[in-house]
């Protein structure tokens, strides 16, 4: 029998959400030759805890702070952690027609955004769903499709938390939040490049950060201020050396995945920060 692989990070980060959705897939590869069940998303959980606080910090900040809303989104929030992110779980591997009818209660609340017309910046949200239970539909909810599709869902909540707690969305606040979703994504693919059973290339990552850049910085500079380029920065840095990189050993993915773990948690608290910043700064 060969070494038994368990990654577990309990941090908020995105990778712990792409990597604690690989456990089964890394125990259904042959040199584990073991098989574990996951009950609870830990990684889900974090990463939208992330988003929510990010959210309401921006609420705070921005106003109006209505607290009647507060309360009905961090009973949201609640539903969401104690049910969505168990179910996820099941939509991945082997789903029941309850599974689907629970997710759905978890869905509907957002609902209210369409009314009374559908915002555009609400595609943020819909466009990762809607791939996310496409690749669920065809028994692909393990694949890096539906991972990185699922990473940048999580992250995209961020939005909706802002918008129904009654905040508007402004022109700061939607380049945040695509910042935020880009950079999720760019962090799962990067991760499912890494992995050594994943037929992903290392470079493909650094090829979706470099496509989405370019545009994020036009609408940093033509619409907001050229401040709001410097979230860019870290994850341009990283998106080069990544270039360079290969695939993890398999003998070392527990300690590396590990590493880029707690790495990335440092990243992507120093790119929240900073978005919360200029919002504070320049969001008014």
């Amino acid at each position: 029998m060969g070494r038994v692989v368990t990654i577990t990070i309990g941090d908020w980060v995105q990778v712990t959400w792409v990597m604690l959705k690989l456990q089964g897939s890394i125990n259904h590869v042959q040199a584990t030759g073991v098989r574990r069940s996951v009950h609870f998303d830990s990684g889900a959980v974090s990463a939208l805890a992330s988003s929510y606080v990010a959210s309401l910090i921006t609420v705070l900040i921005l106003g109006p702070v209505n607290l009647v809303r507060l309360i009905l989104v961090a009973g949201l929030f609640a539903l969401n952690t104690t049910s969505l992110t168990r179910v996820h779980l099941r939509l991945v591997s082997r789903p029941r027609l309850t599974d689907y009818a629970l997710f759905t209660v978890n869905v509907v609340p957002y609902a209210y955004l369409l009314y009374p017309r559908p915002p555009a910046w609400l595609t943020i949200s819909v466009a990762p769903l809607v791939l996310f239970m496409l690749e669920v539909a065809r028994g692909r909810g393990r694949g890096a499709l539906a991972n990185v599709a699922g990473t940048a869902l999580i992250a995209s909540v961020y939005l909706p938390f802002y918008a129904l707690m009654g905040g508007t969305v402004s022109m700061p606040v939607l380049y945040a939040a695509l910042t935020w979703v880009a950079y999720h994504a760019f962090s799962a693919v990067y991760v499912e490049g890494k992995l050594p059973f994943r037929s992903v290339k290392p470079w493909l990552s650094s090829v979706l950060w470099f496509t989405v850049t370019p545009p994020l910085a036009a609408l940093a500079i033509t619409h907001l201020n050229w401040y709001f380029t410097i979230p860019l920065i870290e994850p341009s840095i990283r998106a080069i050396h990544a270039l360079g990189e290969g695939k993890i050993d398999r003998n070392e993915l527990r300690v590396r995945i590990r590493r880029i773990g707690f790495g990335s948690l440092a990243e992507s608290l120093a790119l929240v920060v900073t978005l919360l910043v200029l919002i504070a700064l320049y969001g008014h």
